[in-house]
């Protein structure tokens, strides 16, 4: 990379700490039009109240959450990365039925791979979904950016535990462990 990219790259995107490898642009479009400061939103001014940030989602972890985290505090996963609340900005020319910028996955480990997809996300499920939405965000990750999604529905339960982390794994150990991360390219303003 020259330094004038570097230096573009450095203008119009900027890095979470905990995903060094992934440029985000400042800014996202919605489908209606309205401009997402990404920036602004990931890292809010102490001044100002947001009712939804990246920082304030990881800090109020529901149960299934905290059960799925406490299995990736024991080595679960490991050596996979596992990234929470991985942000996804939203490619509007692809003519998706979202509305919205950007949405998190629950858990992303991008490096797992196989033919077909360059990364897995797993999503905890709860009363709260919308099963219609989830399809359509679901389709926008398989087909245009190639993550694999994998739905759990309420972890708090054993035989949702026993049956569920049983297909996981079977998932996982079907697809290849890589060293180096994925790039994905969202498309800024």
């Amino acid at each position: 990379m020259s330094a004038t990219q570097s230096q573009s790259l450095s203008l119009n995107n900027f890095f979470f700490p905990d995903i060094p490898w992934q440029p985000y642009p400042i800014y996202s479009i919605s489908k209606s039009g309205r401009k997402y400061n990404l920036k602004n939103i990931i890292y809010p001014n102490q001044r100002s109240i947001k009712k939804y940030t990246r920082k304030k989602q990881l800090s109020k972890r529901s149960l299934q959450a905290k059960i799925f985290d406490a299995i990736i505090n024991i080595g679960y996963f490991d050596p996979l990365v596992v990234v929470k609340e991985f942000p996804v900005i939203l490619d509007h020319t692809k003519n998706i039925n979202i509305d919205g910028g950007y949405f998190l996955l629950d858990y992303f480990i991008p490096n797992l791979q196989d033919d077909v997809f360059w990364g897995l996300d797993i999503e905890l499920d709860s009363e709260y979904h919308s099963p219609d939405k989830d399809k359509i965000r679901d389709e926008y990750l398989e087909e245009e950016l190639k993550i694999r999604v994998f739905r759990i529905s309420h972890l708090e339960k054993s035989d949702v535990q026993k049956k569920q982390f049983k297909e996981l794994t079977i998932l996982m150990r079907s697809m290849r462990r890589v060293d180096s991360p994925r790039v994905l390219r969202f498309n800024s303003l």
